[in-house]
């Protein structure tokens, strides 16, 4: 089994974003958008778009009376 390594991490930080904790796919990686990950929530929009993958839409048992979530 191989394995990534990315050259902006260090120590599990990110330089590239803020040294943020390394995240891959996080908003400002330059896995951003790219590539495709296995969890769903973590691919940018065009991503899951290309991939079929919708979100759902918030149930209305989750909003209150006004339309507010709870």
């Amino acid at each position: 089994m191989g394995s990534w390594g990315c050259p902006h991490e260090s120590e599990g930080r990110c330089r590239r974003v803020a040294n943020r904790d390394c995240d891959p796919g996080m908003k400002g990686c330059v896995l951003h958008g790219k590539v495709a990950f296995s969890n769903p929530t973590k691919n940018s929009p065009r991503i899951r778009s290309r991939h079929g993958v919708r979100e759902d839409p918030p149930t209305e048992a989750r909003r209150d009376a006004r339309g507010r979530r709870r």
